[in-house]
């Protein structure tokens, strides 16, 4: 049976029994690997994976075997053109969202060298908190049809403001680890103003991924990044809500 692709599903109807979820970023890194884990551990997920480039993204659900709950969809969260035409095809395909999962982000490491430091808060800021914002709120329509609506915001413990200040030397990168205060507090944000709806923050630890350059090896596979996710995305009407967590526990504000 082959994959069907998301531009030639033909209705939302058969997916009314299924949980709808979209991840940002999800053709690399911890993004792919929670991809891979919901939609190869429950088949009533249908997962769409956010990716600027969908041939990219077809080759990256094609590498996790080509299961039929993955849907490539086109999705550049710093472009509006783009988040518009997410949601039309959401909307048009599946008439509504289960459950959003913000995990595209960067750590500004594809600038150049000589990049200024406003360069360097310019594009973390744009990208982990602006644009993030904007689909979270552009896409409230679609988790306000959902009868459990989620977000989760994939942010790091850099963002804890707690720690920094009881850490000795602070991470020299302030760019990134302020903007994930900035992602956290857009999470409060939604949490207090939607209640009925699950929204919680993850720190996924320190994963080998684009955004770090940090060395891949067992500890750092990015697939521990989507354990506390996942967590969270099977969690029923009990589940928690306005939370900061990682896979070991909660972390302080």
């Amino acid at each position: 049976m082959s994959r069907p692709t998301l531009l030639h599903r033909p209705s939302s109807v058969a997916a009314a029994n299924k949980t709808i979820i979209l991840v940002t970023g999800g053709n690399a890194g911890i993004g792919y690997e929670t991809v891979k884990k919901l939609a190869l551990e429950n088949p009533t997920f249908q997962v769409l994976m956010g990716c600027r480039d969908t041939h990219k993204g077809e080759e990256a659900v094609a590498s996790m075997g080509a299961p039929i709950n993955v849907n490539p969809i086109q999705l550049d969260i710093t472009d509006d053109e783009s988040v518009e035409h997410c949601y039309l095809a959401i909307t048009q395909h599946f008439g509504r969202l289960d459950v959003l999962i913000n995990n595209a982000g960067t750590g500004g490491r594809e600038l150049p060298a000589d990049a200024t430091l406003r360069d360097r808060y310019n594009l973390t800021y744009n990208v982990n908190v602006i644009s993030t914002a904007v689909l979270t709120d552009k896409l409230i329509p679609l988790l306000e049809k959902s009868k459990l609506p989620k977000i989760i915001f994939v942010s790091s413990g850099l963002g804890s403001i707690q720690r920094t200040l009881q850490r000795g030397k602070p991470y020299p990168v302030p760019w990134y680890s302020s903007s994930k205060s900035g992602v956290n507090g857009v999470a409060v944000y939604y949490a207090k103003l939607y209640p009925d709806f699950k929204v919680n923050v993850v720190c996924p630890g320190l994963c080998a991924t684009n955004l770090n350059g940090a060395e891949l090896n067992e500890e750092t596979h990015p697939k521990h990044g989507a354990v506390r996710v996942a967590q969270l995305v099977a969690e029923g009407p009990d589940g928690v809500t306005a939370t900061y967590s990682n896979s070991e526990g909660t972390i302080p504000w």
